[in-house]
């Protein structure tokens, strides 16, 4: 199994790797050849971010080789190929997502099962051996997915389909309402919260921004009249937005520039928030435990609580779903549909009652009265 060596020639990424010829004589020989990969740039600045490039360039050469060998375990596929593209081509939180898979659950379950002898029966009894719940299992059959479709798209595996496709998830299924703050819980905590905690807390309530995309706000993103979002961050990684939609400008309540505009002019610094130490920017988690939980105590429900409760009061003050979802830069209303409006399908229930009960008593005698006895 080769990998290539990678150079940087010329002001681009090269590989050179070992090929088979066979000579005018019927003898084999092997020699070196070179192919140019990409430019070098912002976007590949290291021989690491072109590694998965050289791959698909070199797995021809080594289906031929692995083929011979019995071919390669899930495990070492996953950590010498898969990982590695995965985290080139995706953000660091997911490549995390999918390192942790591997190392707690496709390695102890599957890795030892050799690429070109797992069948749909192996993921399935993973699945089926596995307690947690539906949607931790919908995560464990994602990741398989993943790793063989890449595996098929190198030329690793030749199958017509993925294996794990066919694979059904049971598991625990479970009901998951996250807490929503309530207009009345964010004016409780900003009455009594210090700064910077307060104005992080305004931010969160008031503009329904992700963890990681207030962590990614600098001074240049804000103008006054909108909090324009241009990335997240997650620990020290800078990277793109989650989503296309998410990148959008979110207009600013009054109150909510207010706090801004005071915390600006206590701050330095390019990001917005600015951690006190290193000046990069404020770990929100740490400010959790270190200034908003001593003040709040067990009416703490978590940052994305905020974001759940922005939609919950718009809801409540009759802002449609499609104008919630612009506002929360949802892909699609049903996603805010599902996952705010909801929250509020007792309330709505009980007001539909009251309204049929209104209406029956406009159509007609009260329902459960007889006439009286004297008209007989």
């Amino acid at each position: 199994m080769q990998r290539g060596s990678i150079r940087k020639r010329r002001g681009s990424w090269t590989v050179r790797y070992w090929v088979e010829e066979v000579g005018t004589n019927g003898t084999r020989k092997r020699r070196q050849v070179s192919t140019k990969l990409v430019r070098v740039s912002s976007e590949f600045p290291t021989a690491a971010s072109v590694q998965t490039k050289a791959d698909e360039i070199l797995a021809p050469y080594n289906r031929d080789e692995v083929a011979a060998e019995g071919a390669s375990t899930v495990q070492e596929f996953g950590e010498r190929f898969f990982l590695p593209w995965v985290a080139t081509r995706r953000r660091a939180s997911t490549h995390k997502f999918y390192r942790d898979l591997m190392t707690n659950h496709i390695t102890p379950g599957v890795g030892d099962i050799r690429l070109r002898d797992f069948k749909t029966l192996h993921a399935q009894r993973l699945l089926d051996s596995t307690d947690l719940s539906h949607q931790s299992l919908c995560r464990i059959k994602t990741g398989m997915s993943a790793l063989f479709g890449y595996a098929i798209r190198l030329g690793f595996i030749d199958k017509k389909a993925n294996p794990i496709r066919e694979t059904i998830v049971e598991g625990t299924r479970s009901s998951f309402n996250g807490h929503a703050y309530t207009l009345a819980e964010v004016k409780w905590m900003l009455e009594r919260l210090p700064e910077p905690a307060r104005t992080v807390v305004g931010v969160a309530a008031y503009s329904g921004l992700r963890l990681a995309e207030i962590r990614g706000l600098r001074w240049e993103d804000y103008d006054g009249k909108f909090i324009h979002v241009h990335r997240s961050l997650w620990r020290r990684h800078v990277s793109d937005t989650k989503t296309s939609h998410s990148e959008a400008s979110v207009p600013v309540a009054p109150a909510l520039k207010k706090m801004l505009d005071d915390h600006k002019r206590r701050s330095v610094g390019e990001w917005i928030f600015t951690g006190p130490k290193k000046k990069f920017s404020l770990n929100l988690d740490n400010l959790a435990r270190r200034d908003i939980l001593p003040v709040v105590a067990d009416r703490w429900h978590g940052w994305h609580a905020f974001r759940r409760g922005l939609g919950t009061i718009l809801f409540d003050l009759g802002v449609p779903a499609e104008s919630a979802k612009i506002i929360l830069r949802h892909s699609a209303v049903a996603v805010t549909q599902k996952h705010y409006i909801k929250l509020q399908a007792a309330k709505e229930g009980v007001a539909a009652m009251d309204k049929l009960q209104k209406a029956i008593q406009k159509s007609g005698p009260k329902v459960g009265h007889r006439k009286s006895s004297k008209s007989r």
